[in-house]
């Protein structure tokens, strides 16, 4: 249960002195975030999990939120996650002994209004609460504001007796590390007769970065729990060492393993899988999960390249989005709008062509189509999509054609050299890696999955937000 949480809320603790400046005591957790990053409140649960079973450690978790020019705050992720800032600020200055309690109830309350169920399980009337947040919550967020700015924390970080803990996102490591920060004489004991396994010294790991990326420490926990310890040595794109050592780096940001027999074996699957690139005796993850850079990829000026499912709803939405931009004259001045497919197209033993696409026959058979038209019928194009989206799943594309003035004979008899332009044009998705719809390459180079990543770039700021640009499909 508390897994699934993860994906739609995350909650802090704050302690009563928020503000203190007294040296951290030994073993004392601190943990800043944001009050919605699941990385945040996956490290709750570690932290609270360690407290309960180390009598005596203190635990303190402060909001993370911006401070506006005009002194009012402001949070990541919008209104829904201020207000739960403010609430549970507001919560740690009149219940702090509550809670823990509030937490825990809320973790298995996910809904955006279970913080009242959490409330009254903690046992404070909720509409008291939602009273002292309106009244309160600006007071009680600066003085979070104050301890974060303290810390100089501007992004989810756990401190472990006032030092920034730099461990494994994993239970043992947190519990061993604030195990061994308390005095000798409050330290849990190994269970009798247990003696630990010795551990295997990790592989080499090397992360590669554009100018101004930062490591993901999220997916550096995710190699954590296949070789425990592991440590990243971060390398600067364009410098001379990364030259040296990697001179072939083709996606940014990569996450490489040296190629050790045992990484082999415990990468298996995963490389049957092709999540990891085996090259050079170097196992290669690209992560393609926010924004990225192809960096051995020729540069297309003023392009932007969409890749889509065409009954991907999301797909769908991020078309829209950029067509009605191009027609209002919202995109850069001449910006280049290009749509490729994502799918699978192989040939079966007997050298005919064979296509698969996340949501069935009908999916590849319409990106036929749209390659067709676009090739052959290229004024017809966005007429066609635009009037085509409105029902993209009906099976009836000839209503399409004919509003938009199309010959659907001619398209139908082109449907086999449409099947031709959606393999070549699927080989072209498969060797960029891309498997999200929607995802985006601008300028031949920078990547990206979502509109909302493309809207902070300069220029594209006004292209009409698709009204869920964090979602999407993937194969």
């Amino acid at each position: 249960m508390k897994k699934a949480v993860l994906l739609v809320l995350a909650v802090w603790l704050a302690c009563p002195a928020l503000s203190s400046a007294a040296p951290a005591p030994a073993g004392r957790l601190d943990l800043y975030l944001e009050a919605m990053d699941g990385q945040g409140w996956q490290w709750f649960f570690l932290a609270d999990a360690v407290r309960r079973r180390l009598a005596g450690t203190e635990l303190a978790v402060y909001p993370l939120v911006a401070r506006n020019e005009d002194g009012s705050f402001s949070a990541r992720r919008g209104e829904p996650e201020l207000a739960e800032s403010a609430r549970l600020a507001v919560l740690a200055k009149f219940y702090p002994g509550k809670l823990l309690t509030y937490l825990n109830a809320r973790s298995l309350s996910p809904a955006a209004d279970g913080w009242r169920d959490a409330a009254v399980f903690a046992g404070i009337n909720p509409d008291e609460l939602d009273k002292r947040a309106a009244a309160d919550g600006k007071t009680a967020l600066a003085a979070a504001y104050k301890a974060s700015s303290a810390a100089g924390v501007t992004e989810t970080a756990l401190f472990l007796s006032g030092k920034r803990y730099a461990g494994a996102q994993r239970l043992m490591p947190l519990f061993e590390a604030v195990n061994a920060a308390l005095p000798a004489a409050r330290r849990a004991p190994l269970p009798p007769g247990y003696k630990p396994a010795p551990k295997l010294p990790p592989p080499g790991f090397w992360v590669v970065l554009s100018s101004g990326a930062k490591l993901n420490d999220a997916l550096v926990g995710v190699f954590d729990r296949y070789f425990e310890g592991i440590k990243p040595q971060v390398l600067a794109y364009g410098a001379a060492e990364q030259a040296a050592k990697f001179p072939s780096v083709e996606f940014l940001p990569s996450y490489i393993l040296a190629g050790t027999p045992e990484a082999k074996v415990r990468l298996e699957a995963e490389l049957k899988a092709g999540i990891f690139k085996e090259t050079g005796g170097y196992l290669v993850y690209e992560d393609r999960q926010r924004r990225g850079e192809y960096a051995a990829r020729a540069e297309k000026k003023n392009t932007v390249e969409l890749f889509v499912m065409s009954q991907c709803p999301y797909g769908v939405l991020a078309e829209n989005s950029l067509l009605d931009a191009e027609k209002n004259k919202q995109l850069p001045e001449g910006t280049k709008l290009e749509i490729h497919y994502i799918g699978d197209a192989k040939k079966d033993d007997k050298g005919v062509l064979t296509f698969s696409s996340l949501h069935g026959q009908a999916e590849w058979e319409e990106n036929a189509r749209q390659l067709f038209i676009a090739k052959k019928f290229p004024g017809k194009f966005v007429a066609y999509l635009t009037e085509r989206n409105k029902e993209i799943t009906s099976p009836d594309w000839q209503k399409a054609a004919k509003a938009v003035g199309l010959d659907a004979g001619k398209v139908a008899a082109g449907f086999e050299e449409g099947k031709a332009l959606l393999a070549a044009d699927f080989a072209v998705t498969g060797a960029l890696g891309i498997s999200t719809s929607p995802s985006l390459i601008v300028g031949g180079r920078e990547f990206m999955v979502g509109l909302g990543e493309l809207m902070k770039i300069p220029g594209f700021e006004k292209v009409p937000p698709p009204g869920q640009a964090g979602a999407g499909c993937a194969k």
